[in-house]
């Protein structure tokens, strides 16, 4: 194109963040995180006319000034990263974006995997894609006459801990079959085939649970871009990625698998998660999912059972309090060379994963 040059920026830096962040800001988008990569296109006069960029799979902050949406420069800057993307192995990507822009990414190629609408839309890419995750999903699903209920779990275990087992134990007892799904987005302290293998250890004495993966359609980088929505308050920011989640599930997981009722902790700290779970109130029982809460596992003390203090408690080398909130399985696991190495990360971090 006549007069316009593109950049192809890796790991941008502070002064290229500045700049592109400065061009956001005019479409209410902020910038978010460090992504992989980011391209840039200027005008003949080196001022910046569209960006976007790419972080793991997922294209994110998109926008083009309107004087040049005619000139195909969201097809540009798409081509070119998902060319640097595929030039390093990926061949599945994934674009959140408005529900009326969704039209030109389906020039692109891409294909709409859940609508939140009039928020948001959710579209992918390449291979593998949702219909491959769906045949995965059928391979797990138990192919037995149940005369009860069929429920479903999703746990990140950022460790496994005693109170995952209690609430997988009290779901499993109300069930003919209890489906434990785990994130699978690398985001936590804990790698996600360590966190698997571990609620697949600490649940092998239910002989009716199924761990299975969550691949990139539960609470995922791509289901919770929370630099889409810059102006919206937080609380408004987590109940629509929520809506968003929520409704996938309902989509995918509920009738690959044949749930018929979702359980969940009670959540009594975090206000992320809390608007999830109101989120999974309003959007399952309509659609004939039924949704039940279990009180959180706490200790003799009182205190709650979590992931976090687990993590707290290992940052501040409190063993005797991990100890008391973790089952044998993960207790095992931390005193591992494996675990070690995890817990040196967590004692080197400030973040609360």
């Amino acid at each position: 194109m006549f007069g316009i040059s593109f950049r192809t920026v890796e790991k941008p830096g502070i002064a290229d963040i500045s700049v592109i962040q400065k061009f956001l800001d005019r479409f209410s988008l902020s910038f978010e995180g460090r992504p992989d990569a980011s391209v840039i296109a200027e005008d003949e006069k080196g001022t910046m006319i569209g960006t976007g960029s790419l972080d793991r799979n997922v294209i994110k902050m998109m926008a083009v000034d309107p004087d040049w949406q005619e000139a195909g420069l969201s097809g540009s800057i798409v081509s070119r990263l998902v060319e640097w993307g595929r030039a390093r192995g990926m061949t599945h990507f994934f674009v959140f974006t408005k529900p009326d822009a969704s039209a030109r990414f389906s020039g692109f190629g891409f294909r709409d995997v859940v609508r939140f609408d009039p928020h948001a839309v959710l579209m992918e890419m390449g291979q593998p894609g949702i219909n491959q995750f769906r045949e995965y999903l059928s391979s797990c699903r138990v192919r037995t006459n149940f005369s009860g209920r069929i429920g479903g779990v999703v746990v990140n275990c950022n460790p496994f801990t005693r109170g995952h087992l209690y609430l997988i134990e009290k779901a499993a007892s109300l069930c003919a079959h209890l489906y434990v799904i785990v994130v699978e987005a690398d985001l936590s302290s804990f790698p996600f085939s360590d966190r698997f293998d571990l609620v697949r250890c600490g649940t092998d004495h239910l002989s009716n649970v199924t761990v299975v993966r969550s691949g990139d359609y539960a609470v995922s980088p791509a289901t919770f871009p929370s630099y889409f929505l810059k102006d919206a308050s937080m609380e408004k920011v987590a109940s629509i990625q929520a809506r968003l989640d929520v409704t996938l599930f309902a989509d995918l997981f509920v009738p690959e698998l044949g749930i018929s009722v979702r359980f969940v902790g009670t959540e009594p700290y975090c206000p992320v998660t809390g608007a999830y779970n109101e989120a999974m109130q309003e959007v399952l029982p309509p659609r004939g999912i039924a949704l039940e809460v279990v009180p959180r596992l706490q200790l003799e003390s009182g205190e709650v059972v979590s992931a976090s203090t687990v993590r707290s408690m290992l940052r501040n080398n409190r063993w005797d309090v991990v100890r008391m909130m973790v089952p044998d399985c993960t207790w095992d696991y931390l005193n591992s060379d494996k675990g070690k190495a995890v817990i040196e990360v967590i004692r080197s971090s400030e973040g609360r994963h």
